[in-house]
């Protein structure tokens, strides 16, 4: 990459008092602008090596401010520069065109390259889940914005937003489709609007609001788990492994499934089930109980540390197929039981997290502990509620709702 950028004090210009712009001198294609960052100093009072005012500058009530601001305006256009170039965009821009890209006054910014970017950022560090839903964003758009091989973050507005729905909504589809994808691509907005890749001027969720509609939550009450429980399943078989860790994730508060395919032996320590969850990046801890412990005993003998303890993962490459591949088949072996036993057609496993919280509440433990569980609106109030509580108390439910 042959641009560079530097702070320096534009001494072509005197301004009032003896004091210079201090400007972002920007060099691309051996042509030289200056971006004007609205503060100036006295050149007495510069110092070019380190690129900073100096802190005994009188000019200024606060120097640190100053020098974090200018700072932070030289960071943010290096960035805007390492991904225009990781894109390919920035060996097409003229001069002119890159300065009015700094100054954040355009948004014809590609939104593909800048969501195939982030793609990579997610495989990069091992986040394909976040990854496969960028991805698969890409795909809705290319379907519902046919014909177009690049898609600007200004085409992207009101009109556009609303026409995509419109078509989406006629094809039989609901709208809590339709928000999964819309809410991804506003994230996308909202990024790189912080990082300087766009102005905000352009953004579209200002005006076109996303609807979403209340959803039905599965739950089972005991009666129906015990159902799940006295079938007969061969031992070793898709369906026994599939029962099996769906009461593991029942007995465990509800954990996911890509985080009980990820369990190690490791994860195992002084009796209690220790983990990250991937969903938020929390630290997990869980006492291990009778019932989790005769689950886990079926896995976890002769098998090292680092061994994963449910037969999910088998190829470290292939982590995140495979999690999806042994999901849907368990999901499709609990809807046949579903059928079968006449419980909620809707059967899954996110069922297990729902009736964990379910259960909670028809024991009448306290809402604060509980918070409903998966029926928030918001899964964040549920977990601020339940960070409050010591390992102790949330054990204590555990043991009520799941004994």
């Amino acid at each position: 990459m042959n641009t560079t950028l530097l702070l320096i004090l534009d001494k072509r210009r005197i301004k009032k008092g003896d004091l210079y712009p201090i400007c972002l001198l920007l060099n691309h294609k051996n042509t030289k602008l200056y971006i004007n960052l609205k503060d100036n100093v006295a050149k007495d009072f510069w110092d070019q090596k380190n690129q900073k005012v100096l802190s005994n500058a009188k000019v200024f009530p606060n120097v640190g401010w100053v020098n974090n601001h200018i700072q932070g305006k030289k960071t943010d256009a290096t960035r805007l520069i390492a991904f225009l170039d990781e894109t390919g965009e920035l060996a097409q821009l003229s001069p002119i065109e890159l300065k009015r890209r700094i100054q954040n006054k355009s948004t014809r910014a590609s939104f593909y390259k800048y969501l195939d970017s982030l793609v990579a950022q997610f495989n990069k560090h091992g986040k394909q889940g976040n990854a496969q839903v960028y991805q698969g964003t890409k795909s809705f758009l290319e379907n519902y914005v046919p014909g177009k091989k690049d898609l600007f973050f200004d085409d992207i507005n009101y009109k556009l937003l609303k026409s995509i729905e419109l078509h989406y909504l006629s094809k039989g589809n609901n709208l809590n489709g339709l928000s999964h994808y819309f809410r991804t691509i506003r994230a996308i907005w909202n990024r790189a609007i912080k990082e300087g890749i766009v102005r905000n001027e352009g953004y579209p969720f200002k005006e076109y609001k996303i609807k979403q509609i209340k959803t039905h939550k599965t739950a089972l009450r005991k009666v129906d788990h015990n159902k799940i429980l006295t079938l007969s399943l061969t031992e070793d078989t898709l369906s026994w492994h599939t029962r099996n860790m769906y009461f593991f994730s029942f007995y465990c508060q509800g954990m996911n499934f890509a985080d009980i395919a990820k369990l190690k032996v490791k994860n195992i320590q002084a009796g209690r089930l220790f983990y990250t969850r991937s969903k938020i990046g929390k630290e997990i801890s869980i006492r291990i109980t009778d019932k989790i412990n005769e689950i886990l005993n079926h896995y976890i003998k002769n098998k090292q540390s680092d061994e994963y303890i449910f037969p999910v993962i088998t190829d470290e490459y292939r982590q995140v197929s495979q999690i999806k591949d042994f999901r849907d088949s368990a999901n499709h072996a609990l809807k046949r039981w579903a059928n079968k036993l006449e419980l909620d057609p809707t059967l899954s496993f996110n069922t297990a997290r729902h009736s964990w919280a379910t259960i909670g509440k028809d024991l009448n433990l306290p809402m604060a502990v509980i918070s409903e569980g998966l029926g928030h609106n918001d899964i964040r109030t549920t977990q601020i509620y339940l960070d409050s509580f010591e390992s102790n108390v949330i054990d204590g439910a555990n043991e009520l709702i799941t004994s």
